[in-house]
């Protein structure tokens, strides 16, 4: 590392062996896959940038007791970038009261691998000094980072390394928000870095949250990635740089419509038009259409789901639009007209709980689709 410039990457909740249970198995698996593959992306990024090490603020695995594959493949992927110092901090997913985790990460650690395990000085040569917190437990419900404030490191540029809620932000996993948010200040860091929050997000100048590397949710975060710190010399305020990372998108929208627009139109207005094997979607569809206008749009989700990672439409909330003549495309007399008119009256919300309107709808929708499939073509 040169004396006059310092440079690494600042990661966080990389979550490995994250399940991922309510997908399919062959989606399940792909994001675990990719989860893996952030390592080496990082460490292509440490390599093509000289970045001198990585630090990752907690949460490295999703669990307390991965496979030991997990953990082998994992330190091999670091392994295999023996120019990049790692700084492994547990989270609140794998404390220290994961013993065994990190008994047998010790074990097979490679030499380039650090495992921040106490909260005591770890020195990089004589331009830096790493002070991390780890998480005794889950939710350990005191601040760690104080002990920070008079820890001696000399002339070396001081990074800390935290995983936590700030007091006056919040957490993305429900942990006690109790680190300072001027703690960068009161024990002189050049920089805090923070993991916990899964989205990147500036506290101050000297204080991130990285985000996680590969997104696991539908909440509108900052794009997945990991930061790229340079700081020039101790007390200099640290340039920080976001890279991506993520190879899957999350996207969580809420379409509203109404009757007389065109729904199809504006699904596909919201949806990517490319890469859309790598992209999760999630829809809740609000509003009210007529029936002819659900259908389309039912018709429009069922073709184009299969083109994404995973597509999933809620209709729960889709109200329909009281049009009579949307009745004469179920059949103008008989008894499945008969039916359409006794389930179309219950839509209605005078004296009814919204829970049997939505029941009707629904059925009321199904018959509209039933009687379009056996039109003739």
């Amino acid at each position: 590392m040169g004396a006059t410039l310092i440079r690494f990457l600042h990661t966080a909740d990389i979550h490995l062996a994250k399940p991922f249970g309510w997908l399919e198995d062959d989606a399940s698996a792909l994001l675990r896959a990719a989860r893996l593959d952030v390592i080496r992306r990082l460490g292509d990024v440490a390599r093509a940038q000289s970045a001198s090490f990585v630090v990752v603020a907690g949460d490295t695995f999703d669990v307390e007791a991965p496979n030991s594959k997990v953990i082998r493949r994992a330190l091999d992927a670091m392994a295999a970038y023996p120019e990049v110092i790692w700084i492994i901090l547990p989270g609140n997913h794998d404390s220290l009261a994961a013993v065994d985790l990190w008994e047998r990460c010790a074990r097979d650690t490679p030499e380039n691998v650090v495992l921040a395990l106490s909260p005591e000085v770890i020195n990089l040569g004589d331009d830096v000094a790493i002070l991390p917190a780890p998480p005794t437990v889950r939710n350990p419900g005191l601040d760690l980072t104080a002990w920070m404030t008079d820890a001696p490191t000399g002339a070396r540029i001081r990074i800390g390394l935290a995983h936590g809620g700030i007091m006056d932000f919040g957490s993305d996993e429900g942990t006690i928000s109790v680190i300072p948010p001027d703690r960068a200040q009161t024990a002189a860091l050049d920089y805090l870095a923070l993991g916990d929050w899964h989205g990147q997000k500036q506290i101050t100048a000297r204080t991130w949250y990285s985000g996680s590397p590969e997104p696991d949710s539908f909440k509108d975060h900052a794009v997945a990635g990991a930061l790229m710190v340079e700081i020039a010399s101790q007390g200099v305020e640290p340039v920080v740089t976001p890279i991506p990372i993520g190879q899957f998108s999350w996207l969580g929208h809420s379409l509203d419509v109404f009757s007389g627009s065109d729904p199809v139109q504006q699904l596909l207005e919201v949806l990517p038009k490319a890469g859309r094997d790598r992209v999760l979607v999630r829809l809740a569809v609000t509003g009210r259409l007529g029936l002819l206008e659900q259908s389309q749009l039912r018709d429009a989700c069922e073709r184009i789901a299969d083109d994404f990672h995973h597509f999933e439409v809620n209709f729960d909330q889709l109200g329909i639009e009281q049009a009579v003549d949307d009745l004469d495309l179920i059949a103008t007399g008989g008894a499945l007209r008969a039916a359409a008119d006794s389930l179309f009256a219950q839509t209605d919300l005078q004296g009814r709980t919204p829970e049997d309107v939505q029941i009707a709808q629904i059925a009321l929708t199904h018959l509209f689709h039933l009687a379009q499939e056996e039109q003739p073509t």
